[in-house]
């Protein structure tokens, strides 16, 4: 959670630096929008198919999971101080 909180906290600036002016608003919105109903939308889906399966407790593991994969995805990310598309405005 610590590492989600830590991004949470900047990605705007993040997000705005990935994409050049043009398609900034693209660039932000559509992976939010695909990212936050397959994730956030189906959280309920797979704690109560857990549930129904009687394997409650594997919930926390599929959070940790999704958390760890973040993870990973940021180590990969490129460094915004080098690769900056907010030159480009």
């Amino acid at each position: 959670m610590v590492i989600v909180t830590d991004y949470s906290a900047i990605n705007a600036v993040v997000k705005a630096e990935w994409f050049p002016s043009h398609i900034r608003a693209l660039g932000v919105a559509l992976p939010y929008a695909i990212a936050n109903p397959l994730f956030s939308g189906t959280a309920e889906l797979v704690a109560l198919s857990f549930k129904n399966a009687d394997h409650e407790n594997y919930h926390f593991f599929y959070i940790t999971f999704m958390i760890g994969l973040s993870l990973i995805i940021y180590f990969f990310m490129k460094d915004t101080q080098k690769y900056s598309m907010i030159t480009d405005d």
